[in-house]
């Protein structure tokens, strides 16, 4: 999220900031309750209205774990949580394991954040290896969904077929290679309170056919102050970054279908738009499970990662699944399971992930 200068009204400070330190004593005692069995005694948890570099701090003398005004206001609640638990690192070193002859992030502090589960450091340098295996994937998939804006229909259901196969025999070929298979998630799309069904449709897309777990996950919206929901994607490198664009574009692909749909269909009715949608990305799912069924009679099956289950299970012992509900035989929901049968991701879409832009539309 870009850096901003947000100050508040001294009435809604007031007002925020109780709700604030309540919401961080939770995640507080949650983190010190699950990864460290208690071993932590609670500090005096305060908001820093001053900081505007600096997102949270340690200060052993006072016992004080602060967290920036502004990190509250502009982060997103699971980057201000993560910065809660590189504060509770800092202070688990010191009242805990009693280390005072170190560098700040020295081995004991490493050690602590192990234990959290949150990064000790910023994310690894740009010519890695597995981020430059993750470019090279995506360079011939970007390649592919340029050729799937073709005006010939083959050709471009020939592209995306072509891409489907790539991402099947990449995911594959690391079952069978990797032993030590590196898995990450991110958070992606907008919280909401309330979850549009292009939302939840969406992230069954995902889930399905592009080698990520998702989950629907809470959110606190500090400004608001109230509980939401967004979408955590896991799952490798690669395909984190290529869930994420496809997530985007179809997001995008929703909002362009429908207002053409609407003035076509005669009506822009809540009703007639949710049966649009649902027929739009189940008809884009059949078309994907078709495309499926022919990799596997050529001998490409995908049974899954279990890999990947156990780091899931690990991050979410407790899962709940929910339904979307069922569709009716209208005119909206046929004329969108037509156009989602005929929908191709392709280039033009852009987004921001942890290793740059990996995937510009042009």
């Amino acid at each position: 999220m870009p850096h901003m200068t947000t100050t508040l009204p001294p009435a809604l400070r007031q007002k925020l900031h109780p709700a604030w330190i309540a919401r961080l004593r939770t995640a507080w005692t949650t983190a010190n309750r699950t990864h460290l069995h208690g071993q932590l005694k609670p500090p005096v948890l305060a908001i820093d209205c001053g900081a505007n570099q600096r997102l949270g701090m340690w200060q052993r003398g006072a016992r004080l774990l602060s967290i920036s005004e502004q990190h509250m206001l502009t982060a997103a609640w699971y980057d201000v949580e993560q910065t809660l638990r590189h504060e509770m690192a800092h202070q688990f070193v010191d009242e805990v394991l009693g280390v005072h002859d170190e560098t700040a992030h020295g081995p004991a502090f490493v050690q602590a954040c192990a234990r959290l589960q949150v990064d000790s450091k910023a994310s690894g340098p740009a010519g890695s290896p597995v981020r430059d295996e993750t470019q090279r994937i995506l360079d011939k998939v970007q390649k592919l969904f340029a050729l799937a804006q073709s005006q010939n229909v083959h050709e471009a259901e020939a592209a995306m077929a072509h891409a489907n196969r790539l991402l099947l025999e990449y995911n594959l070929q690391a079952q069978d290679v990797a032993t030590d298979r590196r898995y990450g998630h991110r958070r992606i799309g907008k919280p909401a309170a309330a979850l549009a069904l292009e939302a939840k449709l969406i992230g069954g897309v995902l889930s399905e056919f592009f080698f990520v777990d998702c989950i629907w996950v809470n959110h606190y919206n500090p400004l608001l102050d109230r509980d939401e929901r967004v979408l955590e994607i896991m799952g490798d490198p690669t395909n984190l970054e290529l869930a994420h664009y496809v997530h985007d574009y179809l997001h995008g692909a929703v909002v362009r279908h429908w207002q053409a749909a609407k003035v076509r269909l005669g009506r822009g009715d809540l009703s007639t738009r949710r049966e649009f949608i649902g027929g739009m990305l189940t008809g884009f799912k059949q078309k994907l499970r078709d495309e499926r069924k022919g990799q596997a009679e050529r001998g490409l099956v995908w049974v899954g990662d279990p890999g990947l289950k156990q780091f899931a299970k690990a991050r979410y012992p407790r899962t709940t699944s929910f339904s979307t509900g069922g569709w009716h035989s209208t005119d909206a929901h046929h004329a969108g399971q037509q156009a989602g049968r005929a929908l191709q991701i392709q280039r033009g879409v852009t987004h921001q992930g942890p290793g740059g832009h990996l995937l510009r539309g042009s």
